[in-house]
C-alpha cells in the first residue's frame, strides 16, 4: 500500500492518473502547466478536437482532490451541460448538479426564495443561457464565492473595448473578476479572432493586459503572451488520420438539391442512395452520422430510411431534452444500437462521434464553418482510422458549384486551421451568387476572387507566428519525457493492494468477464466497520483496466480518485489494521530481526536491525522488494517465547530516535536448505 501511495505520485502526474481515459502527453502537459500556477487562471485554445475538455476535467479533478478547490461551477451552452454532467461522473467520478429551472425552483421551495443556490449545490453545472437570463444567479455566484469557475465555448463572451460586453461577457465577469480559479476553453485562434481572443485574456489577466494594451502592437513585436495560455495544434501531436472525401456524383437533372430542403420524398436520389447503403453498414457494425440542415428533413430521412431499410434510426435535434439527445447519442453507441443517427445543427458544436465510420453530409450548407463543425464531430484525437467524408455532387446548378469549391478550398481533405474568419467571405459569396442565379446556373468562376482569399488566408496563417506567442508551447518531442513519468506497472500494482486489501476487509470480491474486471461489494460480512469516502453496502462493478475501463463506461474504473480504491488506500495508512506483522521468509543465512516502515509525505523508507540492534540495511532490502515470498508463521509459536517483549523492546531501542514508525514487523530469515 505504501509502495503504491509513492508510485501514484507519477513524479507530479499522479492525480491526472485517475480519469477515465487515454493518456494524451500534450493534454498532460496543459494540464500540469495550468495549476502550476496558483490560482489557476488559464485559457485553453487547442485545435478542435484534441481534447480541451478532457485537459479542463484534469485540472479540475486536480484542484478538487488538493483542496485547492471546493464551490466549482461549471458554465456551457445548453446544448453541452448534460455532457458536462457525463463527463465528470463517468470519467472522473465527480457529481455535480445542473442548475437548471427545475432545480432552481426545488432550492426556493425547499429553503425559501432568497436562499443561495450555490450554498446548497456547491458544484454546479449552469447553462450559459440559463446564467444570462438570471442576472441574480451571477450575483449569488460572487456572494457564494466559487472557487473554481469553468467556462466552455467562451468565444460566446464578447466584448468591445470601452463596452461592458454582450449579456453573455456581463454574466460571466463577475465571477471571474474574484480573482479565484478560471478555466476558459474556446477553439477560436488568434487569428480569427484577435481582439476577442485578447478580451478572453483579459478577463484572466486584468493587471497585465489593461484596457489601454495594444494588442496589435504586441502582435507586431511578437511579445509572447503572459504564461496562462496553451493552444496545441494537430501538428505538434504528429496529427490525426486523414479525411477521405468520398464523393456521390448525382445524375439525376429534376433534383434541386438546394432549393428542396424539406422533408426528402422516397425519389430523392440521396435518400435511395442512403437506403441502399443503410443494409450493408448495419450488416459491417459501422455507424454513421447523417447531417441535416433542418428539422423536416431530417423527419422525412428517418421516416424513408425506417420504412425501407427496415432499421431503427437515431436522431438529434434542438427540440429534444438534453436529457433525450444523451439517450439517444448513448444507444446510438452500443454495439446492438442503431446504424445511423441524424442530426441537426444542434450536433455539430461539442458533441465527439469519433466512433463513427463515416460522416454523411446530407446537404452542403452555404457557410463552409458549418461544414468544418459537422466534420469535426468525428475528426478528433483518439481516432485511429481515417475519417470518411461523403457528400453529393449535384450535376449542375449552385449545388455542382458550391461542392466544387469546397473541394478547391479543400474543407474536406484538411481541417480549416484558423480560416473560419476569412471562409465568412465565402458565405457571403454563395449567397449572392444563388440570388444572382435564381433557377438558372451558377458559373464556378463567380468564386475566384473569394477562392483565391481563402488559399491566401491558409498560406498567411500556417506561416503565422501565433503558436510562438504562446509562453513553452508544446512540442512533439515533449510527448516521451512526459509518458516515461506515467508508472508502467501503476495500474497492476493498483489491483495488487485493492483486490488484497479488499479481501482482508472481509468485502465480498468477484471476478468478472472482461480484461481484469471485478466486482466489490462492501458488504455485511465486512470486518471494517468504515471506509472513508464509501458507504456500507457498496457494491462496484469496475476494472483496473484503462483501455477495458475507456471501451466499456458501464464499469467503474478501479484507479486514482475512485472512491473504492482512495478508502481502501486511507484505512490502510491512517487506520488501525496492519500496523504490526510477524514475517518469515528464505534467504542466505539465519537472522532475526525488528523492520520498521517510516513515511515522510508519499515517500517512505524501511530500517532493519538485527537481534544484536544492528543496522540490516541489506535485509530491509530483501524484506521489502516486490514480490517477497513470506511463509506462514504461527504467532504464537514466536510471542509465546521466554523473554520476546524484552528482545522486542531492546531491537526497537536501536531503531532511529524521535520519528513514530509507520508500521513494525518481527522478521525471521530462514537459511535455504
Amino acid at each position: 500500500g505504501l509502495r503504491l501511495l509513492a508510485l501514484r505520485q507519477a513524479g507530479g502526474l499522479g492525480s491526472f492518473l485517475g480519469g477515465r481515459i487515454r493518456l494524451f502527453p500534450h493534454q498532460l502537459y496543459a494540464a500540469e502547466r495550468a495549476t502550476a500556477a496558483d490560482p489557476v487562471r488559464w485559457l485553453l485554445a487547442d485545435e478542435v478536437g484534441l481534447g480541451k475538455t478532457v485537459e479542463a476535467c484534469l485540472i479540475l479533478n486536480r484542484l478538487l482532490h488538493t483542496g485547492r478547490a471546493e464551490r466549482t461551477l461549471v458554465v456551457a451552452p445548453g446544448t453541452l451541460v448534460i455532457q458536462w454532467l457525463g463527463e465528470l461522473w463517468r470519467k472522473y467520478h465527480q457529481a455535480f448538479a445542473l442548475l437548471d429551472d427545475k432545480r432552481l425552483a426545488d432550492v426556493a421551495r425547499d429553503h425559501g426564495a432568497d436562499w443561495n443556490p450555490f450554498d446548497v449545490h456547491r458544484r454546479a453545472v449552469v447553462s450559459l443561457e440559463t446564467l444570462t437570463a438570471r442576472p441574480r444567479l451571477t450575483a449569488q455566484a460572487v456572494e457564494a464565492g466559487v472557487d473554481l469557475l469553468v467556462v466552455d465555448e467562451a468565444h460566446h463572451l464578447k466584448r468591445l473595448p470601452g463596452h461592458p460586453g454582450n449579456a453573455e461577457y456581463r454574466a460571466v465577469a463577475p465571477i471571474a473578476a474574484l480573482g479565484r480559479n478560471v478555466l476558459l476553453l474556446t477553439a477560436t485562434p488568434l487569428e480569427d479572432d484577435a481582439q476577442g481572443f485578447f478580451r478572453l485574456l483579459q478577463i484572466l489577466r486584468p493587471e497585465e493586459l489593461p484596457e489601454s494594451e495594444s494588442f496589435a502592437d504586441r502582435l507586431a513585436r511578437r511579445q509572447p503572451l503572459p504564461p496562462c495560455t496553451s493552444a496545441a495544434r494537430r501538428a505538434d501531436i504528429g496529427g490525426l488520420p486523414p479525411r477521405v472525401p468520398v464523393p456521390i456524383d448525382v445524375e439525376d437533372p429534376g433534383w434541386q438539391a438546394l432549393s428542396d430542403l424539406g422533408a426528402p420524398a422516397p425519389a430523392d436520389p440521396r435518400v435511395r442512395w442512403l437506403v441502399d447503403q443503410a443494409r450493408a453498414w448495419r450488416q459491417a457494425g459501422e455507424k454513421t452520422l447523417v447531417f441535416v440542415a433542418r428539422r423536416p428533413a431530417l423527419d422525412g430521412l428517418k421516416a424513408a430510411l425506417e420504412l425501407q431499410a427496415l432499421q431503427r434510426v437515431g436522431i438529434f435535434h434542438e427540440d429534444l431534452s438534453p436529457e433525450r439527445r444523451d439517450i439517444e447519442v448513448a444507444q446510438f453507441r452500443l454495439a446492438e444500437g442503431p446504424a445511423i443517427l441524424i442530426s441537426t445543427e444542434a450536433g455539430g458544436e461539442g458533441r465527439n462521434f469519433e466512433f463513427c465510420r463515416r460522416l454523411v453530409l446530407f446537404d452542403l450548407p452555404w457557410n463552409p464553418v458549418v461544414v468544418e463543425q459537422r466534420i469535426g464531430r468525428l475528426d478528433r484525437i483518439g481516432r485511429t482510422r481515417p475519417t470518411e467524408i461523403v457528400y453529393f455532387r449535384p450535376s449542375a446548378g449552385l449545388g455542382r458549384a458550391i461542392a466544387g469549391l469546397y473541394e478547391s478550398i479543400g474543407i474536406f481533405n484538411e481541417p480549416l486551421g484558423g480560416l473560419e474568419r476569412e471562409l465568412r467571405h465565402v458565405a457571403r459569396a454563395i449567397a449572392r451568387a444563388a440570388a444572382d442565379a435564381g433557377e438558372g446556373e451558377v458559373d464556378p468562376a463567380v468564386f475566384g476572387p473569394v477562392l483565391a482569399e481563402a488559399r491566401e488566408a491558409r498560406t498567411r496563417v500556417q506561416e503565422a507566428a501565433y503558436h510562438e506567442l504562446h509562453r513553452a508551447p508544446y512540442r512533439p518531442e515533449m510527448a516521451a519525457g512526459i509518458l516515461d513519468r506515467v508508472p508502467p506497472d501503476l495500474d497492476r500494482l493498483t489491483a495488487d493492494v485493492v483486490q488484497w486489501a479488499a479481501a482482508r476487509f472481509g468485502f465480498e470480491i468477484e471476478r468478472q468477464s472482461g480484461r481484469d474486471a471485478w466486482q466489490i461489494e462492501f458488504g455485511p460480512e465486512a470486518l471494517v466497520d468504515h471506509l472513508p469516502g464509501v458507504p456500507p453496502g457498496s457494491r462496484y462493478l469496475g476494472t483496473f483496466d484503462r483501455e477495458e475501463a475507456v471501451e466499456d463506461e458501464s464499469r467503474d474504473f478501479f484507479a486514482n480518485g475512485h472512491p473504492l480504491v482512495e478508502g481502501i488506500l486511507a484505512e490502510l495508512e491512517d487506520g488501525p489494521r496492519g500496523r504490526v506483522a510477524l514475517l518469515q521468509v528464505a534467504g542466505d543465512e539465519d537472522a532475526f530481526g525488528l523492520l520498521a516502515i517510516y513515511k515522510t509525505g508519499p515517500q517512505w523508507q524501511a530500517v532493519a536491525v538485527d537481534r544484536e540492534g544492528n543496522p540490516r540495511p541489506d535485509l530491509a532490502a530483501v524484506l521489502t522488494v516486490p514480490g517477497s515470498s513470506f511463509e506462514l508463521v504461527e504467532a504464537k509459536k514466536w510471542t509465546a517465547q521466554a523473554g520476546w517483549a524484552k528482545t522486542i523492546r531492546k531491537m526497537a531501542e536501536a531503531l532511529p530516535k524521535g520519528d513514530e514508525p509507520q508500521a513494525v514487523a518481527a522478521f525471521r530469515v530462514r537459511r535455504r536448505k
